[in-house]
């Protein structure tokens, strides 16, 4: 063997000609021979200002603003419902969102962010209080009570939702959980406790106590129980058992005062008190799947029609917020249908009732999704907007959350979990596919989560396969799935030494189709048409700080790599969606706290 010898500064020299590993030795020898000049190093430069925090006049283009919030998604999430649905190396609607920017959730006075707060922050344009504030800054659980009503980032007397409908522009809010829930409610409403559901209900459908507000155009999802005057009987079951009621069939609201929401919503408008959207009733109330698709065929056969819409189709929250083995246990599972069961793709139905009553025959079985909701809601704010006199206001505003992947996660239901991301995705496309159709351009679809429910993971390799079998993930075809078993998270055991206790081996355990001890998700088929198994575990069942992105596409979405690329948070989308609905982007707020409402 030849050895040569040469500086490191020729080496350099020759990678840039190519020189190094062609077998060329005399080009080699020549190489070295030669005394290089010194190699000049680009200049250091210091990074890009932070474009996001920078004052600036200039004017944004306006136009609609679609907000989803999925909330409690965390990147893991996203991945997970990916290869479910679509396979390693599909693409979802979320994939299709062009704009990106990491999300940073913390609040005044918490690292991870919280429903109510982290809505307060998105309504409202400031950071607050972690543990009480809704619509408000402080927390009303304390003794005593330091929630206070504050003004929003533009200086306006309340949220950016109130801001725009009384604006005239058009707004509305979709969940699939009750319509109080933080992500939808404190856009609307300002209590000093998130378990205020009366009050929340009231201040959506009738407006803040003495602030003349401009009602929603579209309210949709859950919280019939909060609608009705004391003793009134539901339409719906509370079939989950919600707030500590004592029987699963009760069907009684849960207001403690005589107010009637639902008649005073009937009684707006033009005074058509048919609630008929066949009539064109102004201002109607749906509650079940019959009247929802009663609304949609009216729809579809007035291309001007835009009513305004309570939607309630829950006593309390659309979906069953248990754990599979609790929804098991309590019967809701589809008849007939063996256990460990998927329907095929592409909605690989579960055996168990995860959003609706389980019983067929009552009006809460099969409630809209979310999906179908938000699709209906556009609809009816796009030609609500259409139809405004005055050019400025020619724009809609939508809130849509899925409450129930926060909620699934909370209690690491991964199968639900998967279902809702799933049901966002659909809204997303639904989005995607209004944004893309001609007219309606200038509209801004921006996605953020406000913390990571449950922290879950995916878990494969050699976890999932048992000892003794092909050391591969890849589910053969023709094959069941392994069944999930536990995974351990300290292996290492240590004799206990004075006063140090001994350090013991943790499991936990893994979650499949049906929860534990139940066959393993498999993924859709890849680019070379395998299909893998796959369990999912989580950490906890509390919302943790997470890994959250925020995707965009439309009108001002190109903000999130531009402006944002640095820094973009919870403050952040506020401004983004400001902008897009007054065209300016409001300064980062200087003050620490929110101002406090004169």
């Amino acid at each position: 063997m030849r050895v040569f010898k040469y500086s490191l500064a020729a080496a350099a020299a020759m990678a840039l000609t190519g020189c190094i590993g062609d077998g060329n030795e005399s080009v080699l020898q020549s190489a070295a021979a030669v005394t290089p000049a010194p190699a000049v190093l680009p200049t250091p430069t210091m990074p890009a200002a932070d474009q996001g925090r920078v004052a600036t006049t200039q004017g944004i283009p306006t136009g609609n603003v679609i907000f989803m919030h999925p909330d409690g998604t965390g990147l893991s999430h996203w991945a997970a419902h990916r290869m479910y649905f679509h396979g390693l190396d599909g693409t979802s609607n979320w994939d299709l969102l062009p704009q990106m920017a990491v999300y940073r959730g913390h609040l005044e006075n918490l690292v991870a962010g919280t429903s109510h707060g982290s809505a307060t922050t998105h309504a409202f344009g400031f950071k607050v209080d972690a543990f009480g504030s809704f619509g408000m800054d402080g927390d009303g659980n304390l003794n005593p009570p330091t929630n206070r009503a504050i003004n929003s980032l533009s200086g306006f007397r309340g949220s950016l939702m109130r801001e725009a409908a009384n604006a005239g522009i058009p707004v509305g809010v979709v969940n699939d959980g009750h319509i109080g829930e933080p992500g939808t409610g404190a856009f609307l409403a300002e209590v000093g406790n998130r378990d205020n559901w009366q009050e929340i209900t009231r201040q959506m459908i009738l407006g803040r106590t003495g602030m003349n507000d401009t009602a929603p155009w579209v309210i949709m999802g859950g919280g019939e129980a909060d609608a009705l005057p004391i003793g009134a009987t539901t339409v719906h079951r509370n079939v989950n058992q919600e707030r500590g009621a004592a029987a699963p069939n009760l069907r009684l609201s849960l207001r403690t005062d005589n107010l009637n929401l639902i008649d005073a919503w009937n009684g707006m408008g033009s005074g058509n008190a048919s609630n008929d959207p066949a009539l064109r009733d102004d201002f109607i109330v749906v509650r079940t799947r019959a009247e929802f698709e009663i609304l949609r065929q009216a729809l579809a056969a007035n291309p001007t029609y835009a009513p305004r819409v309570l939607g309630l189709f829950a006593f309390q929250d659309t979906f069953n917020d248990r754990n599979e083995q609790d929804l098991i246990n309590r019967g809701f599972v589809r008849a007939g249908v063996a256990p460990g069961t998927i329907g095929p793709a592409p909605f690989k139905q579960s055996r168990l009732v995860l959003w609706g009553d389980f019983d067929p025959a009552e009006p809460g079985f099969n409630p809209p999704t979310f999906a179908e909701m938000t699709e209906v809601t556009l609809t009816i704010l796009n030609r609500a907007a259409a139809s405004r006199t005055q050019p400025d206001q020619r724009r809609f505003f939508l809130v849509a959350e899925q409450e129930s992947i926060d909620n699934f996660g909370n209690n690491t239901n991964a199968i639900g979990m998967l279902h809702a991301m799933q049901d966002t995705d659909r809204a997303i496309g639904a989005a995607l596919n209004f944004q893309r159709s001609a007219g309606n351009e200038r509209t801004l679809i921006l996605t953020a989560a406000d913390s990571d429910a449950g922290n879950m993971t995916v878990l494969s390799g050699e976890n999932v396969v048992p000892a003794g079998s092909p050391r591969s993930g890849i589910l053969p075809p023709g094959t069941a799935p392994n069944i999930t078993g536990t995974v351990t998270s300290n292996p290492s055991a240590v004799p206990t030494t004075g006063t140090t206790p001994p350090s013991t081996a943790v499991t936990n355990f893994v979650d499949g189709v049906e929860g534990r001890q139940s066959p393993m998700f498999v993924t859709e088929p890849d680019q070379f048409g395998n299909r893998m198994q796959f369990g999912i575990i989580w950490p906890g069942s509390a919302d943790y700080h997470g890994g959250i992105l925020s995707r965009a596409a439309g009108l001002n979405a190109g903000m999130l790599n531009s402006h944002f690329s640095a820094r973009f948070d919870n403050i952040d989308v506020y401004r983004m969606k400001h902008a897009t609905l007054f065209g300016r982007l409001l300064n980062y707020p200087t003050a620490t706290m929110a101002p406090t409402r004169p």
